[in-house]
């Protein structure tokens, strides 16, 4: 930072170089067993320990995970309803172990996809509440958006009132917006959603809506002019619209905006 002399990097010592090597060394020995174990299509649980033990060290190893799937598959054990809820109630606690690491990994949050998609009594509603806590980790994570997008549907698949469903989500992307209206991942999860909320609006409804999506918008814009994400929110919203009353209407509030900038 400005004003502050910066710190001289200290060299490693020999015994931390030796340590990082020794490191090395052993994840070198480990990717090559498990490679080996996957080359011979070995299927046991000592092979499913081995591809755990790598990818607690590199959540990256996508062909790693797509072999870890193949061997749980493969088990005797997964045909048995009762044995598989728990081996996976198993992996979805080894997944939130390692989450934390590297919560950017795409194979990772695919793989927590599979295991809830495999259970033979997933808890969504849980997971959705999970979901929320890891994006208060990272809330601009689209990783972890897009999963929460996957829980949501199974949630709504299954739900009796479908449109409650999609109010408490946009309900959610709200919150996360008036936190960070920087946050494009919100942003984006709202243009999903904008739509069917209107569907379920009568015209009265409908105008209400977007009278609270100008407000919102125009809030994030005066907050920070120069973040583009409420100004594309703002162009798309013009775009959506069916009625050139209500797109004349939003353009004249978007043009009173940029005037008081």
């Amino acid at each position: 930072m400005h004003g502050r002399r910066r710190q001289q990097e200290r060299e490693p010592t020999q015994d931390e170089l030796q340590q990082a090597k020794q490191r090395v060394d052993r994840y070198r020995t480990l990717n090559s067993h498990v490679m080996d174990l996957k080359a011979t299509s070995v299927s046991t649980n000592d092979a499913l320990d081995a591809t755990k033990r790598l990818l607690e060290q590199n959540t990256e190893l996508h062909t790693v995970w797509n072999y870890r799937r193949t061997i749980f598959t493969s088990l005797d054990e997964w045909q048995c309803q009762d044995t598989r809820q728990e081996m996976l109630d198993g992996e979805l606690k080894f997944l939130l172990g390692i989450i934390t690491k590297n919560i950017k990994s795409y194979w990772m949050w695919n793989h927590r996809m599979w295991a809830l998609s495999s259970l033979p009594r997933p808890e969504w509603q849980r997971e959705l509440g999970l979901v929320a806590k890891l994006l208060a980790l990272d809330a601009r994570n689209y990783h972890g958006w897009d999963y929460r997008r996957f829980v949501v549907a199974q949630l709504k698949d299954a739900a009796t009132d479908k449109h409650e469903v999609d109010t408490q989500e946009f309900a959610f992307t709200t919150e996360q917006i008036n936190h960070d209206c920087a946050n494009h991942s919100a942003w984006h999860n709202r243009s999903k959603l904008l739509p069917e909320i209107l569907a379920q609006r009568d015209e009265d409804g409908q105008l209400e809506v977007l009278q609270t999506e100008n407000d919102l918008i125009l809030n994030a814009i005066y907050t920070d002019p120069d973040d583009q994400n409420a100004w594309l929110y703002y162009d798309w919203l013009l775009d959506i619209q069916k009625s050139d009353e209500d797109r004349s209407r939003l353009l004249r509030n978007k043009i009173a905006a940029i005037r008081e900038l």
